[in-house]
């Protein structure tokens, strides 16, 4: 059996555009200029691929969190074993992040090392239907599935400098509109939670679940302005990198078909709280063309959002061996009314 998993041939997509990388040209702003104006020409549209998640809710998860020790020590012996397929990866590795997944840059290249149980079609699907992105930074190989997880490489842009909220507005607006039609998997909001409250108490496991359902089925009855489309899914300042004049989107391992305003709402709620000035926030608003804060839906995608963050602590509690949960009983207790 190949330790590759092969990427879909990129020629079968639409070309939208040189691989990242390979240029330091500007977008174009005609393409923000020309693009559908979402807010004003999209009908109002109900989330059908949401409508029923019992049925994904029940398979495995493709992208799964760490379980055990795993981390970079693991990574470091997948990407070794990788090498058999992936001949030219510089020997010359330094660990750039772990936590999920685990960065390594070596030399011109980033590899990407997710944990065992991750499926590499499904990594493979997402390359494949934004193959040829201006807008998103992509895999250029892998995956390779070996021992110790499953292993994708990607050119390493260094950054030249942050990407403020207004050209976040801008750049996510463009790659909403060029992946409008995208061929992603449909959105599974909250499929990691059943595993996240496992070892908990019978009650507070069942409140947290109890929660989800009710915000997913209130998710499938949402109308939504903006429409579905393809979503980023973690749009915040990690997940964006200005390499010469051209920012990128990064971190693309949650794109999905969505409700856009997804996207939009992690922008709002910074602004709810302060971290964003109204300046800024407007600025991010009018670079996209929408401000979500008008939208009644909203706090059900916030709070979907909120869930997940639960969710998370959870397993990082676990993973740092923090077993008091000290914090749960206050957790539980807002989660009885989840809307």
């Amino acid at each position: 059996m190949s330790l590759f998993a092969p990427l879909p041939d990129p020629t079968l997509e639409p070309a939208l555009g040189p691989v990242l990388g390979a240029s330091s040209d500007t977008p174009s702003d005609t393409a923000r200029d020309t693009a559908p104006g979402y807010a004003a020409d999209r009908a109002p549209h109900r989330p059908g691929a949401s409508a029923a998640p019992a049925a994904w809710l029940a398979t495995p998860d493709p992208l799964p969190l760490p379980t055990g020790p795993w981390g970079v020590t693991e990574a470091l012996l997948a990407l070794d074993e990788a090498r058999l397929a992936l001949p030219g990866i510089s020997p010359d590795v330094q660990v750039v992040s772990a936590l999920t997944t685990v960065v390594l840059r070596c030399g011109d290249e980033a590899v990407k090392v997710y944990p065992p149980g991750t499926d590499p079609t499904h990594l493979s699907r997402t390359a494949a239907a934004l193959a040829g992105s201006r807008t998103a930074l992509l895999p250029t190989a892998g995956p390779v599935i070996t021992s110790w997880g499953v292993v994708t490489v990607q050119p390493w842009l260094t950054s030249t400098g942050p990407v403020d909220w207004a050209r976040t507005g801008r750049l996510l607006q463009r790659f909403h509109a060029a992946h409008a039609d995208a061929d992603l998997p449909a959105w599974q909001p909250l499929r990691r939670l059943a595993p996240q409250v496992a070892d908990l108490p019978d009650e507070a496991a069942a409140v947290l679940l109890a929660a989800r359902d009710t915000l997913l089925a209130e998710l499938a009855r949402l109308d939504s302005p903006l429409g579905v489309g393809a979503v980023h899914g973690d749009v915040s300042p990690m997940n964006l990198l200005r390499h010469g004049r051209r920012p990128v989107l990064i971190d693309l391992d949650f794109a999905a078909r969505a409700l856009r305003e997804y996207d939009l709402g992690s922008a709002a709620r910074r602004a709810d709280t302060g971290e964003l000035d109204p300046e800024t926030y407007l600025a991010f608003c009018r670079e996209y063309g929408h401000d979500v804060r008008g939208w009644d839906g909203r706090i059900v995608l916030d709070r979907i959002a909120a869930l997940g963050g639960v969710g998370f602590r959870l397993w990082d509690c676990r993973r740092q061996g923090d077993g008091s949960l000290a914090w749960l009983d206050d957790a539980v207790a807002e989660w009885r009314t989840p809307l």
